[in-house]
């Protein structure tokens, strides 16, 4: 080969080494790429046919429909001739279709502004959209430079079933999604752990067209779309790095090994992780030894959540409802199909099905019969439960040789995590439809008639026409006059009280928000506001939210269900324009003269924490200590308990600054977080509202329709005691009120609001609290 033909060869390879390093460095952004699962309708391509003039490829993914509050697009960019050789921006617009959207008035349109710099080949861009409305049917253009880079728009989602969607909307809302994080120490476990966790919804399933539980199998990739179950497997490098990709999934299934690696290396996902558990995920770590069972301090150095005695009841209660349900499932099959084949509604040939479920129970009765040994769960066999701000750790079952998790290890699980396992009952808000505790948190004395003006401007009117008017039309013979006087008189009157009724509330912006902010030890919170804006003046510029936040609409449903709204006109909410840095709802989605309420999540990282002062010596600590604010904001007041159990109390505590704490009874600091709690406690203030009529109250009872996502999940759960308002607020009710009272080692304090609250400029604060818990460190 002589020299040129050398050369040239060199050349060639340095190019393609040079392209796939650009494209392996544009890739290792998407580290989150794969992780939703797609099925081919909400994917969109630019260009559409063949042929390609652009010199590039947009391809467009959208996260699944069944999944409101949250919704993830991707946006993957590929050059078909190169790098590009100047700078693209572009703008993604997803208009929502009339036929893919329930109800037809929660839908939000959507414009994603994008840059592509020079010199890219590949470049995948995520963002995360507040969702409203359950299914995912759009029209999708992408416009660069203002100019739409098609001539019709692309199409992605599916449409949605009227009816038959709100139904599929509650069952999703209903199903367990897990993630099963692969791992080389257990490769052989999931399969037969998925399918045992299938199968440990076989008591749910009778309403199902088909139950065969031998068809029941786990895909080659681990993933489960069951109607009680849903399971994803990915590896560690697929997982995403933004915590609110998370938000759909109810549980994270990772090995312990695994778990212990990844805490002390902080791989990039790490931080999102986190951040979605401290915000009320669940971690569910396999893989224990038994020898590992009680070496605890690595996952947690928290004490459980639940005693012993209470794990080991919920295990003996899922192990008897097992027994129960398998015992009864041939009954329950028979009786089914009976009344099935009564009604034509089968075929003539039931008993293959019949036959399986027979053959599951035994196995069933098999597993789980007399043998207590076999069977022995709870905290006998390792299960621990530790708090993580507001999510949990779980220490699953400890077996032998990474044996694969039993139906009875899912059952028992399940059980403990009570409403913890339901993401829709950890966030507490619910978009689509709205509820009543919309009334809870509303700006007192303003959208609101003033009666009792109203009632002085009415009696004026008619003191007016009648006495005055009348008598002196009468007495000059001008009676005739009354025809004239009586109207103007109702004009002005009426223009009077619209116009009293618009300057008493002003023309300005007023903002009542409710900040809970929830602080681990190393200073690291997540918080969750609940805002409720009222403009005078609509704003021009909308509603302005951090780019990192997760933002939740909260409605007034106005006492109409979902059912009834199916049959309403088609008619987005509004526009939501997201970009890195910063959300933006339209000011659509805050009308003149309106109460609107919002519901934000936030990381905040380095936040800082409350701390006790080590230098005291222990007779003075017993009469007042010494704590540092080293949290963000100024503390209006902070209560402390030390290890001992006793509180001590401070005020006006700045940021950075110590102040002596006092020493309190038990009484006395009961006493003084209710004084807080009922500062701004959740009380209804919907007196003015037309109250229910019986046949509405009626109608409530005897017709099964949804009013309320949140309370429908909960009646449905048979779960009375789970929270309507989200377990930050649970739990801040749980300190402050009811009988778990301050943990040992903890502090609640009320502050200033966080500065990035407010989404409008120039708003008036008024009634407004901060509540910061956490723990000591």
């Amino acid at each position: 080969m002589n020299r040129s033909k050398l050369a040239f060869c060199f050349t060639i390879a340095v190019l393609l080494v040079g392209t796939a390093s650009t494209r392996s460095s544009a890739q290792s952004d998407a580290g989150s790429q794969s992780f939703w699962q797609f099925d081919g309708s909400n994917l969109a391509t630019f260009p559409r046919g063949r042929v390609n003039r652009l010199g590039y490829q947009i391809m467009v993914r959208v996260s699944a429909p069944d999944i409101p509050e949250t919704q993830r697009v991707e946006i993957e960019f590929a050059s078909t001739g190169g790098p590009t050789t100047a700078d693209h921006n572009f703008t993604l617009l997803l208009s929502p279709r009339a036929d893919g959207h329930s109800p037809p008035q929660s839908a939000l349109e959507v414009e994603l502004p994008f840059q592509i710099p020079e010199q890219t080949t590949q470049q995948t861009i995520v963002r995360h959209v507040p969702k409203t409305s359950y299914g995912d049917a759009y029209e999708v253009w992408i416009l660069e430079n203002g100019q739409s880079i098609s001539q019709v728009p692309n199409e992605i989602g599916s449409p949605v079933r009227d009816y038959r969607a709100v139904a599929d909307g509650l069952r999703d809302e209903l199903r367990w999604r897990l993630i099963w994080i692969d791992s080389d120490k257990d490769p052989n476990a999931r399969e037969p752990s998925l399918q045992s966790l299938v199968e440990s919804t076989f008591d749910m399933q009778w309403d199902a067209d088909v139950f065969q539980p031998e068809q029941l199998r786990v895909n080659e990739d681990g993933r489960v779309n069951e109607p009680f179950v849903a399971v994803q497997a990915h590896t560690p490098n697929e997982l995403p790095l933004d915590w609110r990709s998370w938000l759909p999934f109810d549980a994270v299934v990772i090995h312990r090994q695994d778990y212990l690696r990844f805490q002390s290396e902080q791989p990039a996902w790490w931080k999102s992780f986190t951040r979605w558990v401290r915000g009320g995920g669940v971690v569910l770590i396999r893989g224990t030894e038994p020898g590992e069972m009680n070496d605890t301090q690595e996952i947690s150095v928290s004490t459980s959540t639940m005693n012993a005695a209470t794990i080991d009841a919920f295990a003996n209660s899922a192990l008897q409802m097992l027994r129960t349900s398998a015992a009864e499932m041939s009954n329950n099959w028979n009786r089914m199909y009976a009344a099935n084949r009564q009604a034509n509604a089968v075929d003539e040939s039931p008993m293959q099905g019949i036959d399986a479920i027979e053959k599951f129970r035994r196995s069933f009765a098999d597993a789980f019969g007399g043998n207590a040994k076999a069977t022995r769960l709870g905290t006998e066999k390792g299960m621990r439960v530790f708090p993580f701000e507001a999510g949990l750790l779980v220490q699953l079952p400890a077996h032998e040789d990474n044996a694969p998790l039993s139906t009875l290890d899912w059952r028992t699980t399940k059980n403990i995590l009570g409403f913890h396992a339901y993401r829709t009952l950890r966030r507490g808000v619910d978009p689509m439809v709205g509820t009543q505790r919309f009334f809870e948190w509303m700006i007192p004395g303003v959208s609101q008639p003033p009666v009792y003006t109203f009632m002085g401007f009415l009696g004026l009117f008619v003191v007016l026409v009648g006495p005055v008017a009348y008598r002196k039309t009468t007495k000059s013979g001008r009676s005739y006059l009354m025809f004239l006087i009586a109207p103007v008189l109702a004009v002005a009157t009426t223009v009077a009280m619209m116009g009293y009724g618009i300057i008493a509330d002003g023309f300005g912006t007023r903002l009542r928000a409710r900040q809970i902010t929830w602080v681990n030890a190393d200073g690291d919170a997540m918080s969750r506001t609940r805002s409720t804006y009222f403009a005078g003046i609509r704003p021009s510029n909308g509603l302005r939210f951090p780019g990192d936040a997760s933002v939740t609409l909260l409605l007034d449903n106005e006492e109409t269900s979902w059912e009834d709204r199916i049959q309403q006109r088609f008619d987005p909410r509004g526009k939501v324009n997201v970009t890195e840095d910063e959300i933006r709802l339209s000011s659509r989605l805050l009308p003149s003269r309106q109460q609107r309420q919002f519901v934000v999540e936030q990381p905040r990282d380095q936040f800082g924490t409350v701390r006790i002062m080590e230098s005291e010596p222990e007779a003075v600590k017993r009469v007042s200590v010494e704590v540092k604010n080293d949290c963000e904001l100024n503390l209006q007041g902070v209560l402390v308990r030390d290890q001992d159990g006793l509180f001590f109390v401070a005020e006006n505590v700045g940021s950075g600054e110590t102040a002596r704490a006092k020493l309190l009874t038990k009484l006395e600091a009961s006493k003084l977080m209710g004084d807080w709690y009922k500062r701004q406690w959740l009380v209804s203030s919907k007196t003015n509202r037309r109250s229910e009529t019986a046949d509405r109250q009626m109608r409530r009872r005897m017709m099964d329709e949804t009013f309320d996502v949140i309370n429908k999940v909960r009646s449905t759960l048979a779960m009375t005691s789970a929270p309507s308002d989200g377990v930050f607020e649970h739990e801040l009710q749980q300190r402050m009120q009811l009988g778990k009272s301050l943990p040992n080692r903890s502090y609640i304090a009320l502050a200033d609001l966080s500065d990035d609250v407010p989404a409008i400029d120039g708003v008036s604060i008024e009634n407004s609290i901060h509540f910061v818990m956490g723990d000591l460190p």
